[in-house]
């Protein structure tokens, strides 16, 4: 009996099989996590891009048409692939400061899929002189992991962009 014991101690066979056994689910931890960061990290780059290529694309006009509006949100689109669209939202809120006081004021609003900018003229507090304007983009995107919620939960990214127009003081925006 002891001879047996020492027989089946001493035998190394399978030996890779049980350690491949115990670290094949740590390592698919480790890739679905890897995948999860870098799909969001690049998610959280096209998301900052695709503000900042609403607000420069409005800020380069004189004045925007619902058509101008339309098309500078669908590159907006464009800057999102290959992610689904769906999920991200854009609001943009157009800021005149008063020619006395200097104080903001909401000149005009657009959105796409229920985006807005809640807190547009809090945003815009300083940031011109009088009869001048900004244009603040703000875009939301609601990321759903790829491997359900197993590393990363949904999560939800924002980027607000504040540019003042380049060819005149201000943006008109489309007639309502």
């Amino acid at each position: 009996m002891a001879g047996l014991a020492r027989k089946f101690a001493g035998d190394k066979g399978g030996n890779a099989t049980v350690d491949f056994a115990f670290l094949l689910p740590i390592m698919l931890m480790l890739f679905i996590g890897v995948v999860e960061v870098t799909n969001l990290l690049r998610l959280d780059r096209k998301v900052v891009a695709s503000a900042q290529t609403t607000a420069d694309l409005i800020t380069q006009q004189r004045s925007v048409t619902s058509g101008d509006i339309t098309d500078i949100l669908r590159a907006a689109e464009l800057v999102l692939e290959p992610f689904p669209t769906t999920s991200h939202a854009v609001g943009i809120a157009a800021v005149r400061f008063d020619d006395d006081t200097g104080a903001p004021i909401l000149d005009w609003q657009e959105s796409k899929n229920g985006g807005s900018v809640p807190n547009a003229l809090t945003l815009a507090q300083n940031m011109g002189a009088p009869g001048e304007g900004v244009v603040i983009v703000r875009v939301t995107y609601s990321y759903s992991p790829v491997f359900f919620d197993f590393v990363i939960s949904e999560t939800s990214l924002e980027e607000i962009s504040i540019l003042r127009p380049r060819r005149s003081s201000i943006v008109e925006g489309p007639a309502p």
